[in-house]
């Protein structure tokens, strides 16, 4: 069986509310019970969480030796900042230099923690870094302070690593990193080699992205660091199983991370509102290991004669024998 590297976001291992049903559709739990359940399902070796709302100064020190005794790694800390209503208008692009300040200060104090803690890869996140109408931002100066909080970051401990998350929308109307050719031509601007990408193949898709396109666009300037795995119907972020909408994006997305030697890790980024995460978790694992079955199916030397041919009839072929249908 084929080894992967899978996280898992605690964010979603308890009860997950959307704008109807706030409480969520099933009993909350605790920190320690949302580690509890991760330890329990089969593959998943590490662990993602939000400072402070998940992991804090309170319980960072317990949170490590509980996930040691399940077999799991931190893999990711990302500083929870746009859940904060003072950044209602921006966080390192906030137009108010005062509070830039303070963002920024407050992903340096996640990355002493991180240190601490030995994780090494946090995760920038621009959720209010945006606008909602028109006239209401300076594009400009927003993406200098953009870029010049994200480098005092990287520079503040250069042997961490930290990813941006792209996305388009929500919950501002506009995000200023809204695709994969406006982030990685920042990252470029910035030039630290602690700073990359986390791809969220939602967030791809929701831009009508190709994901095989998108990842391997990110990995052809080195600047892919970590990936996050969901599903949705391109019309909405809605963080679902991996693999149960965009089934045929998703093995080509697979193909080209091994042609291209991706190693790092899985990260399930889930939104479960009624199935239990951990039942969603384990599918997605599942699905994930169904697309590589599917790819085991043809030579991959067989693809790799197509992409000089452009021949969509032996594509097709190909396809049906993915699915173990017949090849003529």
């Amino acid at each position: 069986m084929r080894e992967l590297k899978i996280s898992v976001g605690l964010w979603y291992m308890g009860a997950t509310g959307d704008r109807f049903v706030k409480a969520g559709y099933r009993p909350d739990r605790t920190v320690e019970e949302r580690v509890e359940a991760a330890g329990k399902i089969p593959g998943v070796g590490g662990l993602e969480m939000h400072y402070p709302t998940e992991i804090n100064d309170a319980n960072f020190k317990h949170m490590k030796k509980r996930a040691a005794d399940l077999n799991l790694r931190f893999v990711m800390i990302t500083p929870h900042l746009w859940i904060d209503p003072v950044y209602k208008f921006g966080q390192f692009s906030n137009p108010d230099k005062a509070l830039r300040r303070r963002a920024v200060d407050f992903a340096k104090k996640v990355s002493d923690i991180c240190a601490e803690l030995e994780v090494s890869q946090m995760c920038y996140w621009p959720a209010q870094d945006g606008y909602d109408y028109p006239f209401q931002v300076d594009f400009p100066r927003r993406w200098d302070a953009l870029a010049e909080g994200l480098a005092e970051w990287a520079d503040h401990n250069p042997r961490q690593r930290i990813v941006v998350e792209y996305k388009a929308y929500d919950p501002r109307a506009h995000i200023l990193l809204p695709n994969v050719g406006q982030t990685v031509t920042l990252l470029n601007e910035i030039n630290r080699p602690n700073l990359g990408i986390n791809i969220e193949t939602g967030h791809a898709l929701i831009m009508n992205e190709n994901l095989a396109e998108t990842f391997a666009f990110a990995m052809r300037y080195k600047k892919l660091f970590h990936t996050h795995w969901n599903d949705n119907s391109k019309m909405y972020d809605d963080d679902g199983m991996v693999g149960m909408v965009n089934l045929w994006e998703t093995v080509e997305l697979l193909f080209w991370l091994d042609e291209l030697g991706y190693g790092g890790w899985f990260g399930l980024d889930l939104f479960p509102f009624r199935e239990m995460p951990e039942d969603a978790v384990a599918q997605s694992i599942a699905n994930i290991r169904m697309c590589y079955e599917m790819l085991d199916r043809v030579d991959r030397n067989d693809l790799r004669a197509c992409f000089q041919s452009s021949d969509a009839i032996r594509i097709a072929v190909l396809m049906r024998k993915m699915l173990g249908g017949s090849m003529k």
